[in-house]
C-alpha cells in the first residue's frame, strides 16, 4: 500500500517566482498515473485494513493525504477529488484558527517563494550573527532537507530558523525580516477556513490532526508535546470533523519527534499517525507500528517533481 504526501497543489502566482509547488495539471497527471498503475483505496477499504491489520487484498493500492490546511486544498485539490470520486486524508495544524495569524513554517516558505534565498540568508546573517544556537549543526545539517533541491540559500535559511534557534527568536526574526522586506500574508487567505474543513469533512475525507504550532517534537519536552498534540485533536472536536481520530508528525522524519511523542500518541488513543519514510506501508506497520506509517512525498513518481 501506497500512502502520498501532498503539500502545495496550485497554480503559479508571479508574485512567488521561486515558490516549489505542484501544479494543478501535474496533480491530475499523477493521479491518472496512480489510477492506471495501482488503484486507489476506498475509504471503507483503509478502515477494513486498519481494523484487521492485513494490506494482503490492497497491497499495491494508493491513499492521498495533504498536510498543513492550506487553502489550495479547498480551492484547487477538493473540487478534483470530489470530481474524480476519490476521497483524502487531511492534516490540519490549529495555530491559524486559534490566533488568527500564519505559523512560522509557513511564512518561511512564502520568503523563500518571493525573494532569493542568498538575500534571505545574508539577512538573517545581518540581524542574528551570534544569537542562533546551533545547538546541534553537525546532525541536523546530515539529516534534514537531504531529499530537496533548493535554491541557493534556501536550505541553510529554512535549517536556521527551524532547527537551530528557538521557536521563540524565530518568531522574532521572522518578523524582522517581513518588516524589512515590507511582506505580508494573510491568514484568511492562506488557510482553509473552518467552514471549508468542514465541506470537505462532510463529503467523506478524514480530517486530522497535524500539532497546534506545527514544532519540531523532538525538541520539546514532555508537557510541551502533550499540549501541542491534545490541543490540536480538541479544536478539532470543537468544530465537529473529529471522528476518526489520525496524527501527522510534523516534517515527519525520525529526528523530528522521539518516544515522548509516540508514547502521548498511544496514550491519547491515537489510532494511526503518519511519518515520513519513502517506502510501502506492510501488514507489520498496522500490527506494530501505527504511530509511525510510512508515506512517500508525491515528487518519488511521475508528475510529482514541484514547479
Amino acid at each position: 500500500m501506497k500512502i502520498i504526501m501532498y503539500h502545495y497543489v496550485q497554480r503559479y502566482d508571479q508574485r512567488y517566482p521561486f515558490f516549489r509547488f505542484l501544479d494543478e495539471k501535474n496533480f491530475l497527471k499523477q493521479l491518472n498515473y496512480f489510477k492506471k498503475k495501482f488503484g486507489f483505496l476506498s475509504r471503507l477499504e483503509w478502515e477494513i485494513a486498519l481494523h484487521n491489520s492485513d494490506v494482503s487484498n490492497v497491497s499495491d493500492k494508493v491513499i492521498l493525504t495533504f498536510d498543513d490546511a492550506l487553502y489550495c486544498h479547498y480551492d484547487v485539490v477538493y473540487p478534483i477529488l470530489r470530481d474524480l470520486d476519490l476521497w483524502g486524508i487531511f492534516y490540519i495544524p490549529t495555530y491559524p484558527y486559534i490566533k488568527k495569524k500564519m505559523l512560522d513554517v509557513h511564512r518561511i516558505h512564502l520568503l523563500c517563494g518571493a525573494f532569493k534565498g542568498t538575500q534571505l540568508l545574508n539577512a538573517l546573517r545581518d540581524m542574528v550573527p551570534d544569537l542562533i544556537n546551533f545547538e546541534k549543526p553537525s546532525i541536523f545539517e546530515k539529516l534534514t532537507y537531504r531529499g530537496q533541491k533548493d535554491l541557493d540559500g534556501v536550505t541553510e535559511f529554512k535549517r536556521a530558523l527551524n532547527y537551530y534557534c528557538s521557536s521563540s527568536l524565530r518568531g522574532r526574526l521572522l518578523d524582522k525580516i517581513c518588516k524589512q522586506l515590507n511582506f505580508c500574508v494573510e491568514p484568511e487567505k492562506f488557510y482553509m477556513s473552518e467552514a471549508n474543513i468542514k465541506d470537505i469533512h462532510a463529503a467523506g475525507n478524514i480530517i486530522g490532526a497535524h500539532t497546534v504550532n506545527h514544532p519540531v517534537m523532538s525538541r520539546l519536552g514532555l508537557e510541551h508535546q502533550k499540549f501541542e498534540i491534545r490541543e490540536s485533536f480538541r479544536f478539532l472536536r470543537d468544530i465537529g470533523v473529529h471522528n476518526v481520530k489520525t496524527y501527522c508528525h510534523p516534517y515527519g522524519e525520525t529526528h523530528d519527534f522521539d518516544q515522548t511523542t509516540l508514547d502521548i500518541l498511544d496514550a491519547e488513543g491515537v489510532d494511526y499517525s503518519f511519518s515520513f519514510e519513502e517506502r510501502d506501508l506492510k501488514a507489520s506497520d498496522l500490527k506494530n507500528n501505527r504511530q509511525v506509517l510510512p508515506r512517500y512525498d508525491c515528487n518519488a513518481f511521475p508528475h510529482g517533481r514541484p514547479s
